[in-house]
Order: structure tokens, then C-alpha cells, then sequence
């Protein structure tokens, strides 16, 4: 019996040392979970910042990467690659690296995304460089076709500003915004500018809440008559019809 007591004893203290390394593993990974959690938030940020670039890169947009990408990649490349030669939260953790890092991530997640949004809102001057409708509705007469021309422009503008009021959340997204500048610079061609100037002034006299009988001049009423468009004037006393 008195044989198996240093057997006993040396089963005890290999427990014991199996039960303390336990421990230390315990508080380790412990440690390792916290700095894990430290790093979820401005990873995620940053790789959402990244996959927004990059479905603007794909579709064939030019989104300069920021120096601080650049900057947080060499710092996350250097730290890996001492974590794979001592696997520690201690090794990350040394000096200031880990804070140095979390700092970094934060930084280059919010200069991608702007970088993004900058680029986005770029982009909408570079496939469509028309007029605002205001400034084509003050440059054209309005002829019944012209008319036509702008209502269709006006809510094509309308349609392609919303759409950059936010990033695209995907391809089809990019393509709806090119199709409408298509559609913006197919409108465009329908205007008809060359008018007659006694006839511009007459027409733009009628869109300001009316033309004074001295405009209708004869150059005014062939116009009128070669587009068939006297049905759509009528003659008013001044006061009448809602004041004007």
C-alpha cells in the first residue's frame, strides 16, 4: 500500500498541474476574446466601407484609396505576423500596438467611407454635365413640343438627383443612375431652340402669367399658325382669369 502513495502523489501533481495550466489557458483565452471584441466594431466598419468601394471600383468608377488604408494594412500585416510567432494576447498587446491599431481602423473606416460619398457625389457630374431644369426652362420656348420635352427632362432630373442622395447598395443600383443620364442626354436632343426672338419673348411673356397683346406681332401669329398652336392661347382682359 505504502508503494502506491508516491504513485498516488505524482498522479495528484500532475493533476494539479493539469487543472493549473487549465487555468492559465482559461484566462488567456479570456484575454484573447477581449481584444477580439476591442477589434469587431471598426473592422466591421472599415470592411463595409470597403465592399462599398469596392462595388463602385467594379462597376468601373475610380475611388482613391486613402493613405490611411494603407497605413492601417502595413500596421495589421506586422502585428499578424508576431502573433503567428508567439500566439499571446500578451504579444499584441505590447507597447501600444493593439490601441495604435483599434485607433487606425477607426480612422481609415471613416476616410473610405468618405472617400466613397466624395467620389459618389462626383460621379453624377461626370455622366450627366446638362443644365439644372431651371436654367434649360429660362434658355428655350416654350413650343408645345419643347413643353412636352421639359416635363419629360424635368422629372428624369428629378429621378436621377434622388438616386444620389445615397450610395448604391449594389450593381443595379449604378446601372439605374447611367440609364437615366442616358435618358437625361436623349431629352436634351428634343429641345428646340431656334425660335424666332419675337416669338421666345411672346411664349416666355405666356409662362410668366401672361403675354400683352403688343407681342402677338404677325412673325408671332405665323409661328403659331405653321405649329398649330393657336388653340392653346386664349385673349384675356387684364383682372380676369385669376387676376393676371
Amino acid at each position: 500500500m505504502s508503494a502506491s502513495i508516491p504513485n498516488r502523489a505524482k498522479a495528484l501533481r500532475e493533476r494539479l498541474e493539469a487543472l493549473e495550466s487549465l487555468g492559465a489557458n482559461m484566462e488567456e483565452a479570456s484575454n484573447l476574446e477581449g481584444l477580439r471584441s476591442d477589434l469587431v466594431s471598426p473592422a466591421s466598419d472599415l470592411s463595409r466601407a470597403l465592399d462599398q468601394r469596392a462595388l463602385l471600383v467594379d462597376s468601373g468608377i475610380d475611388v482613391e484609396a486613402p493613405p490611411s488604408l494603407t497605413a492601417v494594412r502595413k500596421r495589421a500585416s506586422e502585428i499578424l505576423e508576431k502573433f503567428k510567432v508567439e500566439q499571446t494576447a500578451a504579444i499584441l498587446k505590447k507597447g501600444t500596438r493593439w490601441p495604435k491599431l483599434i485607433s487606425e481602423l477607426k480612422i481609415a473606416s471613416n476616410d473610405v467611407a468618405d472617400t466613397v460619398a466624395k467620389t459618389w457625389k462626383a460621379y453624377r457630374q461626370e455622366i450627366f454635365t446638362g443644365e439644372n431644369p431651371a436654367i434649360v426652362k429660362g434658355r428655350i420656348a416654350f413650343t408645345p413640343a419643347n413643353k412636352t420635352a421639359f416635363q419629360l427632362y424635368e422629372k428624369q432630373h428629378r429621378d436621377f438627383l434622388e438616386e444620389f442622395k445615397r450610395l448604391p447598395s449594389d450593381l443595379t443600383g449604378i446601372e439605374r443612375v447611367q440609364s437615366l443620364a442616358a435618358a437625361l442626354t436623349e431629352t436634351t436632343k428634343s429641345f428646340d431652340y431656334n425660335v424666332p426672338v419675337e416669338v421666345k419673348s411672346f411664349l416666355e411673356a405666356v409662362q410668366s402669367g401672361g403675354a400683352p397683346l403688343d407681342l402677338l406681332t404677325d412673325t408671332v401669329k405665323t409661328w403659331l399658325a405653321e405649329n398649330d398652336a393657336f388653340a392653346s392661347y386664349r385673349i384675356l382682359p387684364r383682372g380676369a382669369d385669376g387676376g393676371r
